[in-house]
């Protein structure tokens, strides 16, 4: 496949889709992309649409899952409920469940059960950022993922000034309520205000323009998984607008998906990809680097 068959739109079937949950009597739905025997590592990535928690569907990243699947990953984009239907942690649950539900399958598809990153977009940034930093066990089985990709999500909703009134509406209704009511739920969605030790490593990728989540987001979560010595790479995309992910053609998308596949590589299988093994970020506005 050369370069440009590989950026380009079309995408099979999956191999599967299945029910993984069927919460309030809605079944949850992954499909996933499973490689060939022969190039099968070992490893599995969940894919987590945005769509500001109220809409998107899981097919947005089915181009991502296929190609990853072309690099040996099991990948399955998922499904969560969401609102005004439900509030948080509803569609955090469910992302939760999807985890559990690959590791309670992971003889299944020849995975290691602690070979499992996410990558996600915009809602899907932050809910994937939880699922690195949170970890929820439900008969000893854990949904912390092991390596995370963020892009343009919110990680601290007590920060939110500068992101769009759009944006402000959308973090109201994931609460059900307004940070006056419900300031302990606001806090307790925030993933960068619960980064500890354990907090999976994480690439962190942000317009500085982003007129709808703020860059300022993705700094606040930088910096905590810096001081608390976290694997960190922060990678700015000025001019990529949100949402520039699901386009397998956009610039931005040519550049940054290769990053994220290495950062995948480095930190679920041991490899050294183009991100080798230093990771940058951006505090205060300075370049800078740090090895995990």
């Amino acid at each position: 496949m050369t370069l440009k068959q590989y950026f380009e739109k079309g995408v099979p079937d999956p191999a599967l889709t299945e029910c993984f949950d069927n919460p309030d009597g809605r079944g949850l739905v992954t499909d996933v992309f499973i490689p060939d025997k022969s190039k099968r590592n070992g490893a599995a990535v969940v894919l987590v649409h945005g769509g500001g928690w109220k809409a998107g569907q899981r097919r947005d990243f089915l181009w991502h899952a296929h190609r990853l699947s072309l690099h040996g990953y099991v990948a399955c984009t998922v499904d969560y409920r969401l609102t005004p239907a439900v509030s948080f942690p509803a569609p955090l649950t469910d992302c939760q469940t999807a985890v559990r539900w690959l590791r309670k399958n992971a003889g299944r598809f020849d995975v290691c059960s602690e070979r499992i990153g996410a990558v996600g977009s915009s809602a899907g940034g932050h809910l994937v950022a939880c699922l690195g930093v949170f970890d929820h066990k439900e008969e000893v089985v854990s949904a912390k993922v092991n390596c995370v990709v963020a892009i343009h999500g919110i990680h601290d909703f007590l920060s939110i000034g500068e992101c769009s009134d759009e944006a402000k509406a959308c973090c109201r209704a994931l609460m059900g309520g307004s940070l006056s009511e419900k300031r302990d739920l606001w806090i307790a969605a925030s993933p960068a205000l619960h980064v500890d030790g354990h907090s999976a490593p994480m690439l962190l990728v942000h317009d500085p323009r982003d007129a709808t989540a703020s860059y300022c987001q993705s700094l606040l979560m930088a910096n905590a998984l810096i001081k608390a010595c976290r694997p960190i790479q922060f990678l700015p995309s000025p001019g990529s607008g949100h949402g520039f992910i699901y386009d397998p053609g956009n610039d931005w998308t040519r550049k940054v998906w290769p990053i994220a596949v290495a950062w995948l590589d480095y930190h679920l299988l041991g490899m050294t990809g183009s991100c080798g093994c230093e990771t940058g970020y951006l505090q205060s506005g300075s370049p800078a680097s740090q090895t995990p």
